[in-house]
Formats: C-alpha cells, sequence, structure tokens
C-alpha cells in the first residue's frame, strides 16, 4: 500500500449547509459552508472531533485568550492551517514505511489478529473462543479501507479498554468521558468553529518545542512498560500535546495482505482495503495525566487525578454539575474552565457534548451520548446559584432510595427504576434551574423554586408508586377471594403512606 498524508489526502467526511457530503482535508476544515463532520458511527464521529481538536491544539494554539477571540471573529484561513500543520507532516503519514501513525515504531512479531479487532465493540479473544459472541458477531468486518482504518485506530487508542495482560488502558484510563463545548444545537455555526470552541491557550510549558516523540510517540521507539521495570510515562515527561496522541496500544496493521472490494464499513470500494493486523502487550503506560477534553475526580487515597468514565445508564442531570463546575469531588475538563472566562456574546447559547463508552473491563456494554447546558452565572464567584443547585440534586439523589424502598416492598422493584427516575425528572429540573437563574436576584423568589422542586419529585414517586401498585397491569398475584385482595391493597395503601412520610423527613436546607 503506497503511504496516506493525513494532511495532504482529503479523507475526513463533512457535511455542508446546503446538505450535500463530501471528503475534505485536515485544512480544509476552515470553509465556512461546512456544517459538521459526517462519519457514520458515534465513536468515529467523536474520535474525529478529537483528532482535529488535537492537531489544531499542537500546531495553532493560541497563546491567550485575545487571540483565541480575534480568530473566533475574524475567521482562520485555510492557507494558514496548511502552514501550521506543516510542521507535523512525518507524523501524519499513513502506511508501511515507519514512522506510521498511532502504530508501533519498531517492527513488531506479535499476534497476528483480525482487523475486526479494532474496533472497540468487536468480540474478544475469550468470546471467540467459548463461543459467547451472541450479540455482537464474528466475522462482521472482514477488510476495511485505509480511511477507516485510520479512524478506527485513533478510536482505539484514544479509548482503549483493559486489554489483557499487558495492553494497557487509554491515557484517561478505559473508556474516558469526552465533554465538548459546543453552540446552541439549532445554530447554524461552522465546523471550524465547533473545533475551536474546544482549542485552548498553552503557557510556555505546554508549548511544543519540537514535533518529536515527546508529542507523537510513535516517531521513535515505545517506552514499554513489562516487568519488572513496569515503566510508566508521567505528565513531566512528555508534552501536554501528548494528551490527544497517545498511543497505549503496539500495533502494527499489515500492508502487504491488503485486497480489493468494498469496505465492510463505509461501504466505499478500494483497492488497499487491510485485514488484519499484529499487536503486542505491554505498550506505553500512562499515568497522572489531565486530558484538556475530560473531567476528572481526585483519588481519595493517592490524590491521583482520575478520569471520569462511563457508566452503566449513562450521564444524568445528577452528573451535570460536575461536568460545569468544581466541587469537592469533581473538577471539569481544562476547556470548561477556559469557555467560562471567555469574552463570548451572552445572548449566544452553549451546552457541553459528552460521550464515552461504558465498559465491563474488555467488554463494550454501551456508547451513551448526552447534552448538558452551560450557564455563564457559573463564572461568577459572586453567584451562589452552584449552591443552590447542589442543593436540589442532593435532595433529589435522596429521594430515590425511598421510591426503591417502596417498590420493593410491594415486588415492583426493577433495574430500570433508577435509569427512569433519572431520565423522567430531567426535563423538570433543567425547567427549575432556569427559573432558578432568573430569581438570581430574589433571595424568596429562590427558596419557594426549591420548594416547587420538592413538590415535584413528590409528585413524581407517588406517581410511579401507584402505577407499580394500584394499575390493573401492576397485579403480580392471583388471589382466591376478596378478603385476601382486600389485605393486599391495604398492604399497599400502608406503604404509599410510609412513602410519603419518609419523603416528608428529608430536608432540603
Amino acid at each position: 500500500m503506497s503511504s496516506l498524508s493525513l494532511l495532504d489526502h482529503e479523507w475526513i467526511p463533512v457535511v455542508y449547509f446546503d446538505g450535500h457530503i463530501s471528503k475534505i482535508k485536515p485544512s480544509q476544515l476552515a470553509d465556512e459552508t461546512i456544517s459538521d463532520l459526517a462519519y457514520f458511527r458515534p465513536d468515529f464521529q467523536g474520535a474525529a472531533y478529537q483528532f482535529l481538536i488535537g492537531l489544531l491544539q499542537t500546531t495553532f494554539y493560541p497563546k491567550n485568550n485575545d487571540e483565541w477571540l480575534d480568530y473566533w471573529d475574524e475567521g482562520i484561513l485555510q492557507s494558514q492551517l496548511d502552514k501550521a500543520f506543516e510542521q507535523v507532516k512525518p507524523a501524519m503519514q499513513f502506511g508501511k514505511v515507519k514512522p506510521a501513525f498511532m502504530q508501533d515504531f519498531t517492527p513488531l512479531n506479535g499476534k497476528k489478529v483480525p482487523i475486526s479487532s479494532l474496533l472497540i465493540e468487536a468480540p474478544g479473544e475469550n468470546a471467540l473462543k467459548k463461543n459467547t459472541d451472541h450479540f455482537v458477531k464474528r466475522d462482521f468486518v472482514n477488510a476495511i479501507c485505509p480511511h477507516c482504518a485510520v479512524m478506527a485506530l485513533f478510536t482505539l487508542q484514544t479509548n482503549a479498554p483493559t486489554g489483557g495482560q499487558g495492553h494497557r488502558v487509554s491515557l484517561r484510563g478505559g473508556g474516558p468521558i469526552t465533554t465538548l463545548i459546543m453552540p446552541d444545537l439549532n445554530s447554524p455555526i461552522p465546523l471550524w468553529k465547533k473545533l475551536w470552541l474546544n482549542v485552548v491557550p498553552l503557557n510556555d510549558d505546554e508549548r511544543p518545542q519540537y514535533y518529536d516523540e515527546m508529542v507523537f510517540p510513535w516517531l521513535n521507539k515505545t517506552i514499554t512498560s513489562e516487568r519488572p521495570k513496569n515503566l510508566s510515562v508521567f505528565p513531566e515527561q512528555a508534552n501536554f500535546c501528548q494528551s490527544f496522541w497517545g498511543m497505549p496500544r503496539r500495533i502494527e496493521l499489515d500492508f502487504d495482505n491488503i485486497t480489493q472490494g468494498h469496505c465492510d464499513l463505509c461501504g466505499e470500494e478500494s483497492s488497499e482495503l487491510i485485514c488484519q493486523y499484529q499487536t503486542k502487550n505491554y505498550g506505553v503506560q500512562y499515568k497522572n495525566w489531565r486530558h484538556p477534553l475530560s473531567p476528572y475526580r481526585t483519588d481519595s487515597k493517592t490524590g491521583a487525578p482520575i478520569a471520569i468514565t462511563g457508566q452503566p445508564g449513562g450521564l444524568s442531570y445528577r452528573d451535570w454539575l460536575g461536568m460545569v463546575t468544581t466541587n469537592d469531588k469533581n473538577q471539569p475538563a481544562q476547556v470548561v474552565n477556559v469557555h467560562d472566562y471567555r469574552d463570548l456574546e451572552s445572548t449566544e447559547k452553549y451546552h457541553l457534548w459528552c460521550f464515552g463508552y461504558d465498559f465491563d473491563n474488555m467488554k463494550a456494554r454501551c456508547w451513551y451520548e448526552h447534552n448538558f447546558p452551560v450557564y455563564p452565572i457559573f463564572a461568577d464567584p459572586d453567584s451562589d446559584i452552584k449552591e443552590l443547585i447542589a442543593l436540589a440534586l442532593e435532595f433529589s439523589n435522596k429521594t430515590l432510595p425511598i421510591l426503591r424502598k417502596a417498590l420493593a416492598s410491594i415486588n415492583k422493584q426493577s433495574s430500570s427504576v433508577d435509569i427512569a427516575y433519572w431520565k423522567e425528572t430531567e426535563i423538570p429540573f433543567y425547567r427549575f434551574v432556569k427559573k432558578l437563574i432568573e430569581q438570581k436576584d430574589n433571595p424568596n423568589g429562590r427558596s419557594h423554586l426549591l420548594l416547587d422542586w420538592k413538590n415535584t419529585l413528590l409528585k413524581y414517586i407517588t406517581q410511579i408508586y401507584d402505577k407499580a401498585a394500584f394499575s390493573d397491569s401492576g397485579q403480580s398475584f392471583k388471589f382466591i377471594d376478596d378478603k385476601d385482595n382486600n389485605q393486599w391493597i391495604c398492604c399497599q395503601i400502608k406503604e404509599r403512606e410510609n412513602l410519603i412520610v419518609s419523603f416528608y423527613k428529608l430536608k432540603l436546607f
């Protein structure tokens, strides 16, 4: 296979404001008529955003917020990006000749695996051996084109879960949540501005001095992590921008045994379909890194930062405050903090696009996406709005166990109760927050709104209980006579009373 330049070749699918789709090279993202990326897989879409943000952050970073605003207001020229991207051209070559993008610098004599294993949802080795690949079947992808291989490789390295002995997780751990600042969903803002919203100014220590292996680890021999040394790479040992280019997996695509046909992912015809690759364990082991696009919590024992990862059920408004503001437990992504202090038009609305995989060890259970609102008032140090919202969230957390207990008492407990609770109360919660912000200068009005939120939750949990306990479809038992039926109803009524009493024992403030 001939070498593919990721900077000179048109390989990234985009959609224009007029609706048509085509492929561009990275510097063409400056085109004001491009609306968005157009990947057919959500994990590729999220990864492609990070690839382009990383490219801008590494080569076209602003020195301060004023310079960032100048580009925001005046625009970016393709010629400027061509010049900036030229600096990293050696690192953006994809093919057989080393160094090659996201692949081990040293030829690997590792295990050959099918190309489908690059995809995170593919069944693992144990699943294939035990014939437990029930939901995602083997042989669903046999050959993919170079364009898809690039993004599959980047997606895996960026999200890498536990992969067995010595197969390292991503720089942020397995299945990190990525949070991107985005414009209002209905706002006709071009792609480059969506990307630029997530580029932060770099100080002298963070700016790359050279575009070598300190930024792109595949430009030199891998710092391996096998025993007994078990070496790790800490932030002090590399450049800040390696955050975007972490390479925990040792991979070498097989460009000698290519085939011709249609790509099993995108469907496009290619004469250079890739069918397999080699892999070897004990790649780069990252420790204590903070990626600018991910929220973190602090390990209570070691004090080390731990990236927030995907969880069953996905994100909900219970996670929201920790994604957009700093508290005792969580810190939002660096890009969120930077956005809070940009002097953007107050009339413009922004939200936080959050996405990532939920893993059970090396098994991908689900891909989740969620949008959270972002409010300028959170940047005001004199405002107590965050504290009031935190009170409401704490009350919501205390209410859920009461509902669980009541349902369990009538044998109606379900694993879906928690997910439904957060999902079905989310819209009322954001209405409450909006009203709270509108009443920011009226303490009496805000107290009233907190009580309204309390009543909203009471109404919700009693409705859920009543539906489970008293609707015809909710009956789980057949009774011999009316006496048994009456006793069961009395029991349900008693538990309803306990539900309400327990709720009113909770303190809001």
